[in-house]
């Protein structure tokens, strides 16, 4: 038989004083209030340390004005602010919105037909016949989210197409946050498209029926030996994948301009004059050197010379491995043009380097390099070995790094310290060169403007070897 219970007491236990019972009482509630805090900080920490993901939906319509339908939605974490397209302005204007309660999603319809009247430049919207080029930055909400996960899923009405990077798989096409600020071009309404295959790489090239004089095949042959010609100084196609959009200028001849997006995919805008000629194809330079930025980083920083002087020294070499002109002409374009970058060196510093040097300037830099590698190396590495071993680190277009990324990848790849010495020359300040003497080593006389090769200079050989290309291959 179990004793009676008398009030406060616990069979087996001593009563509790009044005051430390309230105290212990109280203990108890700040430690149930703390573990439901540390539980909703850890929950939050959680949610916060989620891979954060936004799925876009996009649907095209209406081929007069040619609308976008888009509807995007974040997963649970943080309040999104979404950067909307245009940001302010007259941009902003021609997009109607409706945003969730949460500020996980945002519903708009943007007017892309508009935006081409407004701004007539494929670098905001152009309409070219009964179609609008126009980058992913312009018309697609940014989450600001550089991390994010994001998947885009596009549709279109019938007798309406799109193209864009990246490729699509399973109907999806995914990209990183980051990549919306830089994103590449994309077409929308009606065009012709053609895969062109270069080795297991691919260039989806969009044409616009009826703007050029020139026969499709022609455009594509050019595009593929410009490829082809690119693969062998990358060892491949920089790229698995390429969007490249040729946009016909009314009443012109000739390749009239080039530029290459990284974010999400590479893509190439490519402006022809509509009376192009195949020989005026073949002879232009710009698509080998637009193919040349597909593999290389965007590097950050004060450091376009950088980028510009990769392209710039690299293009006439491979057109000239190519067979589409000589030696002497390579030379020539070397001796005669390079004067012009000099003083980016010996008086402004490469980073400080006006616009008229980023480019020469930069190949300068570069053929120092070439020539430094070559020489240190026992002609076992060269430039292209610091092109490659960047490309295979997943240093191509669609990705950013900064200056010493770049340059400390080319020193790994040749163990020869030629970046980092040349770094120090020439970046932050000015350093000496005597170019003439330069020329004279390598056995390069200019007389009345054609080049003079004198085969017994000390370094003739090392010319000879950027040519061929004996060096890294």
């Amino acid at each position: 038989m179990q004793p009676e219970k008398q009030p406060g007491k616990q069979p087996g236990k001593k009563p509790c004083h009044p005051y430390l019972c309230a105290m212990a009482a109280a203990a108890l509630a700040a430690m149930a209030i703390s573990i439901w805090c540390g539980m909703a900080e850890a929950q939050q920490s959680a949610a916060a340390s989620m891979p954060r993901r936004c799925s876009y939906d996009i649907h095209l319509q209406d081929r007069a004005a040619l609308v976008l339908n888009v509807s995007v939605t974040c997963n649970a974490g943080p309040r999104v602010e979404f950067d909307r397209p245009g940001g302010g302005g007259e941009i902003a204007a021609l997009a109607d919105y409706e945003e969730g309660d949460d500020g996980l999603s945002l519903r708009y319809r943007f007017r892309l037909g508009d935006l081409a009247a407004l701004a007539n430049s494929p670098d905001i919207a152009q309409r070219v016949g009964a179609a609008v080029i126009s980058p992913l930055s312009i018309w697609l909400a940014d989450p600001q989210i550089p991390d994010a996960e994001i998947a885009l899923r596009v549709t279109a009405d019938p007798g309406l197409g799109f193209a864009l990077c990246p490729p699509e798989e399973d109907g999806v096409r995914r990209l990183r946050g980051e990549d919306l600020r830089f994103g590449g071009y994309a077409v929308f309404g009606q065009f012709d498209r053609r895969l062109l295959s270069i080795g297991d790489a691919a260039i989806e090239l969009i044409t616009f029926p009826g703007r050029l004089v020139l026969p499709g095949p022609v455009l594509e042959r050019w595009i593929t030996d410009s490829a082809t010609a690119v693969s062998q100084y990358f060892g491949g196609f920089p790229l698995q994948r390429t969007l490249l959009v040729a946009v016909p200028v009314a009443g012109h001849s000739g390749v009239i301009f080039g530029r290459v997006r990284g974010g999400g995919g590479g893509t190439i805008l490519l402006r022809l004059g509509e009376l192009v000629s195949k020989a005026e194809l073949h002879e232009d330079w710009m698509l080998v050197h637009e193919m040349v930025h597909l593999g290389a980083p965007f590097v950050t920083g004060r450091a376009s010379w950088l980028m510009e002087g990769m392209a710039t020294y690299a293009e006439p070499i491979i057109r000239e491995r190519a067979g589409w002109h000589t030696p002497a002409q390579l030379w020539q374009e070397f001796a005669s043009q390079m004067r012009h970058g000099l003083p980016a060196l010996t008086s402004e510093s490469l980073n400080a380097v006006s616009s008229r040097g980023i480019y020469w300037g930069g190949a300068l830099f570069m053929l120092l390099a070439d020539l430094d590698i070559r020489e240190h190396s026992d002609g076992e590495a060269s430039l292209e070995t610091c092109f490659r071993a960047i490309l295979k680190a997943g240093g191509d277009t669609t990705v950013r790094w900064p200056r010493r990324r770049v340059l400390a990848a080319c020193d790994a790849a040749t163990g020869t310290g030629t970046m980092a010495r040349l770094e120090d020359r020439y970046v932050s300040e000015a350093g000496p060169l005597d170019l003439d003497a330069l020329w004279k080593d390598l056995g390069v006389t200019l007389d009345g403007g054609k080049v003079v090769f004198d085969e017994t200079a000390p370094r003739a050989a090392l010319r000879r070897a950027i040519t061929r290309g004996a060096a890294g291959d």
